[in-house]
């Protein structure tokens, strides 16, 4: 019971957090994620670790709800207390996703531990990063709707 408590219970401060003006104790490198199931259409709501490149924002995780972010799923992002709409979809190439990856472990070096992926000195090197990928870990892109 206390293996589920403790990740829900973060996943609650997360959320908590992110939606009050406390969130700038987070939203430097967390966002809450809006997406709707493809198969059951119940709206979720998660916070995910992000790296920020202009108009396109790249997340990454090794869950199955990812499969809920294909094609131009439509997805909102609460980021920095700022309501974006946007369209996600996986990088498919595996070169870029590594790329992408990095970047993100580069903003959030803790997302590797719950990944599995193993830095030396603070970073993954390039093969692990290979790994990672090869192994299932997914790179979505959110390109944010602009105004």
């Amino acid at each position: 019971m206390l293996n589920k408590a403790v990740p829900v219970a973060v996943k609650a401060f997360f959320m908590v957090v992110l939606h009050t003006p406390l969130h700038p104790l987070l939203s430097s490198r967390w966002a809450s994620l809006e997406f709707t199931g493809r198969r059951s259409g119940k709206v979720y709501h998660t916070p995910i670790a992000y790296f920020r490149d202009g108009d396109r924002v790249y997340i990454t995780t090794d869950s199955r709800w990812w499969l809920n972010l294909q094609h131009g799923a439509p997805v909102r992002l609460l980021l920095r207390l700022r309501a974006y709409q946007g369209h996600a979809s996986q990088v498919t190439d595996p070169q870029q996703a590594a790329r992408r990856l990095r970047q993100i472990l580069d903003a959030v070096p803790t997302l590797a531990y719950p990944g599995d992926i193993r830095l030396v000195d603070g970073r993954a090197s390039d093969a692990e990063l290979d790994r990672a990928i090869a192994a299932g870990r997914k790179v979505i892109e959110v390109v944010l709707q602009t105004n």
